[in-house]
């Protein structure tokens, strides 16, 4: 009889060959599908990172909420690249490498926003700032040198991101003046400076609201600025000084913004550190405060009757909405006005001094 042996080794050397085969192939299999993943992956910038507890409420368009805790954010894609910000005193800050979640990136997780849509973005202190569709895509901002503090034009793209590391480390969330857990900020790969007013510190809500149109208010004094008005709504929420007015009118329609001189304390000397100061020697000096609208009517007001008067108020608001197009951008009320003085379409304030 034939041994069987030899044959019954040949069988078993060939499944160990073909288990051997196989194995290779799968690890092979695996090897490329590491190698591909990544570029069929979406988040493949996504980088595991530890953030510090915090809340972040999303408000789409018809008022539906979403709520994002530290874990949601950070399974978000991050972005990081550099910025800083010029603040009203011209004093140059924040000027850092940031990590964070690109704000049009939250905005797609409600419904995402378009030229038809702004965003109301609103810190944990209650300061919020509207921005335009083309700010939240990073247009439309003025920039400046990060050396000099000097306006300079921007080459590369800026980014408006929600970011929690500042240089790799979490933004404070305590003490005196807290910038986190999360703060918006702009920033772009050539490092330009932004204003500091769009720099929302805590941020905890973000909503889409119907798109606002912008406007720019001309000051024009010993000091002269072009006032946008985001920057004029920066001033409203300022929580150092308290420079909101109301005044209801006889039909009980509540008009809101800021006095007027305030806006005159702006501009009425060029070496006031703290630029809203009022300088009330000049004022008693005697000048003429003139506002002008956008069909080149205007009215005059004394220096002497403007000074510390909040019951002259440049208006944004009527009834907690922007002003509707009669009145739009800005409306002089104020029960320290006449009606025939009451003018609205506002573009530019000046001072002027007997003889120029």
């Amino acid at each position: 009889m034939m041994d069987q042996k030899p044959v019954v080794t040949l069988r078993i050397s060939k499944r160990i060959l073909a288990a051997g085969i196989i194995v290779i192939v799968l690890v092979a299999a695996i090897l490329i599908f590491w190698q591909v993943y990544p570029i069929l992956n979406p988040r493949s910038n996504y980088v595991p990172v530890k953030l510090q507890p915090m809340n972040l409420t999303l408000i789409d368009r018809n008022g539906a909420s979403l709520t994002l805790n530290e874990t949601a954010i950070a399974k978000l894609e991050s972005f990081t690249s550099q910025g800083g910000f010029k603040n009203s005193y011209g004093t140059l800050g924040g000027i850092a490498n940031y990590t964070g979640v690109r704000l049009i990136d939250l905005c797609n997780l409600v419904g995402g926003i378009n030229s038809t849509c702004s965003l109301r973005v609103t810190g944990g202190d209650r300061y919020s700032i509207v921005y335009t569709y083309d700010q939240v895509m990073g247009n439309n901002l003025v920039t400046f040198n990060p050396a000099t503090g000097d306006e300079t034009n921007h080459t590369q793209p800026l980014t408006l991101i929600l970011a929690y590391y500042k240089d790799g480390l979490n933004l404070t969330s305590g003490g005196y003046d807290p910038t986190g857990p999360l703060r918006l900020v702009i920033v772009g790969s050539e490092g330009v400076l932004t204003d500091g007013y769009l720099w929302i510190k805590n941020v905890v809500k973000i909503e889409i609201h119907p798109a606002i149109e912008d406007w720019t208010l001309i000051l024009n004094g010993p000091y002269s600025d072009n006032m946008t008005r985001s920057s004029f709504e920066s001033g409203l929420n300022c929580k150092t000084a308290n420079h909101v007015a109301n005044w209801t009118d006889s039909h009980y329609h509540v008009w809101s913004g800021m006095p007027l001189w305030y806006l005159i304390g702006w501009i009425d000397d060029k070496g006031d550190n703290n630029r809203m100061e009022f300088n009330d020697t000049l004022a008693e000096q005697g000048y003429t405060v003139r506002v002008i609208n956008g069909n080149g009517d205007c009215i005059n007001l004394t220096s002497l009757r403007v000074m510390h008067n909040s019951n002259i108020i440049v208006a944004n608001s009527l009834d907690g909405a922007p002003l509707p197009e009669t009145y739009w951008p800005l409306k002089l009320v104020g029960s320290g006005l006449s009606d025939d003085e009451m003018i609205c379409n506002i573009v530019e304030i000046q001072i002027i001094f007997s003889g120029s």
